[in-house]
Parts: C-alpha cells; sequence; structure tokens
C-alpha cells in the first residue's frame, strides 16, 4: 500500500556539532524539533538517516542518489547524506551566532 507523500523539499535538519572527550557528537535538531546528539558511526546509519529527513525516501534518492557506471538507482547513497550533514555540522560550528548557542543548550542539555 503506498501512501501519498508530499513532494516539496523537507524543511531540511538544523545542524550544530559539539566535541566530546573522546568521541566527536554532532548536535541535530531533526525536523520534529527534537535535539540529538549522535556519533560518526549513528550517522552511519540508513535508519538513523532516514529518521532525520522525516522519513522521506523519495527526497533523499532525488537530492543524494546512488550511482552505478554512472546512472543513478532507486536508492539514496548513505555515505553521500551523512558527509553532507556533517559538513553543514561543521560550517554552523564556526557560524553560528551566541544567541543561537544559548537557545541550543536548553536546561538538561550537555554538549
Amino acid at each position: 500500500m503506498t501512501t501519498h507523500q508530499d513532494h516539496t523539499a523537507p524543511t531540511p535538519p538544523r545542524l550544530f556539532r559539539a566535541a566530546g572527550v573522546q568521541v566527536r557528537r554532532y548536535l541535530i535538531v531533526d525536523m520534529n524539533g527534537q535535539t540529538r546528539s549522535l556519533t560518526d558511526h549513528q550517522l552511519s546509519s540508513r535508519r538513523m538517516l532516514l529518521s532525520l529527513h522525516g522519513g522521506n525516501k523519495d527526497w533523499l534518492i532525488r537530492h543524494y542518489p546512488r550511482m552505478v557506471d554512472g546512472k543513478p538507482t532507486d536508492d539514496w547513497d548513505d555515505a553521500a547524506v551523512a558527509d553532507a550533514i556533517k559538513r553543514q555540522a561543521l560550517f554552523k560550528t564556526y557560524h553560528l551566532s551566541q544567541a543561537a548557542h544559548v537557545r541550543l543548550r536548553q536546561k538538561g542539555l550537555r554538549a
């Protein structure tokens, strides 16, 4: 059974990076407004990447298609999605204002 999905692009998650003691962690505010602290290993999970993009597999296929012999397939490239998230998180680390950090670091959130 298929469901009708909106063909508009989902709102991209807001991305932030924080360096942990031993493991680099990426603080990501997903499409639902939930703050997640994820490691590189967790960002390599296809389920996690799909969850961060609101389960919109069609959007991921359209923007990050898996290529075989130079031609796109009917799947998405999980490594490309994870790399894009990490690049955006690194960029946001250096270009956020102090007010944005204050909003992110809410009561009970340690980063």
